[in-house]
């Protein structure tokens, strides 16, 4: 037998004590007895015919013996408890068409899409889900599955090279490859996710748009882009062009699009800034049926026999009530003015309110975050990981110094206020010129003003064109600049308070967890990563979401730290230890070793042969993404 609430056993310590004085007042009456004769005793003595009556208390200590041992929970029997789980199943196409690589939205319409994707992900938490990029053909990178942080760390990886298929995109296609996920996932209504910016093979992909509802599953839209468009880079340099040598402009193609949501039931969005688009694709999904797991996934549960013991205190509770013991108990319990509620639980006895804030947004709550915190610079941390920017910008009127203007600098840029975000961040190399992640913010910043302009013309091959979208043309190489030339140590809101980093060298390191299941952001303002490794290229395997990663206490690279919790309060919050800030670079030769190199000539010559062979190793951390979408082409073709 064991007790769920063993804490209760203490309120047997208030009885014992009281049944002692009255062993007490006992002893003291037989001390009386010894010097006064027996028949003058009784006359001397105030009070002992109703001490010779102990048994009411007697009675009220068994009773309370009894009650606090019901309170205790005490349990002895384990019963199978079936596992419930919500039997919702997702499914997000992702076009991997090159006109996704068009910059009229920034960075692009594919970062634009993976910033979207990452947040859909991080948002379906219960069911399950699938991702499928698309092209000519389609290519599952996930199969149905509850671990949605397996598929966001593969989603940084996805690009338009990656198709191994040359040709125009088939929608048709991916909506039919979602049905079969769907319909091997079992019953029940799944819902299908559509990214993309237009619609290949219109007819085909009406039908299947069609038999996706029939099946009892639902199709939202979720465009990117815009209806102006832009010019489609070219990977070998330069635009793609039309028959006539004219530059093809990618334009979103919105009546086809909300023509499909709505033969296909669900609804047509497109992307923003923020999470009300992914919230409302959410929404729009089929309401979920509780089901029952298979028959092993099962799990014992203690059943509770208290209440029964509390049948044993009825025949005390009417002897009491009839000798008229409960009437003055009762008149006092109703005479007793009640006390003012107040909202004070059990962690207020041993956190403090920033504490318990800290708690809440390392166990990954933002909302409840911002509600504890009383230290205004967390607050807007708290109000950043939870998307809501302009919270976090109002939380930090007042606060001054570098920590709070770069932080204000990286709110305005995600509202998409970057003349603003331009000024703070150039508030901020005043104070600190030796602020690289400002400065390097602050570039970005420049150059997506610089694309907005309408005077910003993009020469391609000694020849100036002019770009009709308004945004200026870019390179291939070019065409994503938040992808490529992401902040390096931090994001918008990365740089916190001293609470909010344990030491200023871990922006070095981006946790396994928020590199992963992070949600991205989607903004135009500069994209940052909490790796803050040398090479541009890799940034953009480990990219992360912003609004849910960077304010964090374990992603800043400030020195400066305006007073907030100390690190007493984020060790009790579980905050990570600091770690080596590096700023080798990958090709920089090793540090000596302490102690003498007892190696010889022709070791050392071997190992650094073989270090510059591996450096010539070209890095491609999509390459098995790569593969794997080739392997499915030759698999379908051999069929």
């Amino acid at each position: 037998m064991l007790f769920l609430r063993p804490l209760w056993f203490l309120a047997l310590i208030p009885i014992a004590w009281l049944l002692w004085r009255l062993w007490h007042l006992r002893a003291s009456a037989e001390i009386w007895s010894r010097v006064v004769d027996p028949h003058l005793l009784p006359p001397l003595l105030v009070g002992e015919g109703e001490r010779a009556h102990r048994w009411p208390l007697v009675l009220l200590g068994v009773g309370w013996l009894i009650l606090v041992v019901a309170l205790a929970g005490p349990a002895w029997r384990q019963l199978p408890q079936p596992v419930f789980s919500l039997g919702a199943r997702s499914v997000i196409l992702l076009d991997l068409s090159p006109s996704l690589d068009a910059t009229d939205v920034p960075p692009s319409r594919l970062g634009r899409a993976r910033f979207e994707t990452l947040d859909l992900l991080e948002a379906l938490r219960e069911g399950q889900v699938g991702l499928i990029a698309f092209g000519p053909e389609p290519f599952v990178v996930s199969p149905l599955t509850a671990d949605a942080n397996t598929i966001a760390a593969q989603v940084p990886l996805l690009a338009t090279d990656l198709v191994p298929v040359p040709g125009s995109r088939r929608t048709d296609r991916a909506l039919e490859r979602a049905g079969e996920l769907l319909r091997r996932a079992g019953g029940g209504a799944g819902h299908v996710i559509l990214i993309t910016d237009g619609v290949g093979n219109p007819a085909g992909s009406l039908e299947s748009a069609r038999r996706l509802a029939e099946a009892g599953h639902r199709l939202s839209v979720l465009a990117v882009g815009t209806l102006e468009g832009a010019p489609v880079p070219r990977r070998g340099g330069g635009f793609e062009q039309d028959g006539t040598g004219a530059l093809q402009i990618a334009r979103l193609e919105r009546d086809r699009l909300r023509e499909l949501a709505r033969v296909g039931e669900g609804r047509y969005l497109e992307a923003s800034v923020g999470t009300d688009d992914t919230q409302a694709l959410i929404a729009a999904a089929p309401r979920p049926e509780r089901t029952i797991e298979a028959s092993s996934l099962t799990t014992d549960r203690w059943r509770e026999e208290g209440p029964w013991l509390i049948l044993l205190l009825l025949p005390l509770a009417a002897l009491a009530f009839r000798r008229g013991w409960l009437v003055p108990v009762l008149a006092a319990v109703l005479l007793i003015p009640p006390d003012p509620a107040l909202a004070f639980g059990w962690d207020d006895l041993w956190w403090r309110a920033d504490q318990q804030g800290m708690r809440e947004l390392a166990a990954g709550r933002p909302d409840a975050a911002a509600e504890r915190f009383s230290d205004p610079a967390w607050r807007a941390a708290a109000h950043y990981r939870a998307g809501r920017f302009q919270q976090a910008l109002d939380a930090l009127d007042g606060l001054t110094g570098v920590t709070a203007e770069y932080n204000r600098g990286n709110a305005l840029a995600r509202l998409g206020r970057l003349e603003e975000a331009a000024a703070a961040y150039e508030r901020v190399l005043q104070q600190d010129p030796n602020q690289s992640d400002a400065r390097h913010n602050l570039e970005l910043v420049r150059r997506l003003l610089d694309q907005s302009s309408p005077r910003n013309d993009r020469t391609q091959n000694g020849q100036s064109q002019d770009d009709p979208s308004g945004k200026g043309q870019k390179s291939s190489s070019t065409s994503e600049p938040s992808d490529t030339s992401k902040p390096k140590a931090s994001e918008p809101g990365a740089q916190e308070p001293d609470a909010m980093k344990p030491d200023a060298s871990e922006s070095s390191e981006t946790k396994p967890n928020e590199s992963q299941g992070a949600s991205q952001n989607r903004s135009s303002e500069p994209d940052a990563e909490a790796d803050s490794s040398p090479s541009r290229e890799r940034a953009e395997q480990t990219e992360t979401k912003p609004d849910a990663a960077k304010l964090s206490p374990e992603d800043s690279a400030l020195d400066d730290r305006p007073a907030g919790p100390d690190s007493e309060t984020r060790q009790r919050a579980g905050a990570k230890p600091t770690q080596a800030k590096s700023d080798e670079s990958p090709n920089a030769p090793r540090a000596a070793s302490a102690g003498p190199d007892h190696r010889s000539p022709e070791e050392r010559e071997r190992e650094q042969v073989m270090e510059a062979r591996l450096r010539q190793v070209p890095d491609d951390p999509a390459g098995l993404l790569r593969q794997r979408f080739l392997l499915q082409h030759l698999r379908r073709e051999g069929q």
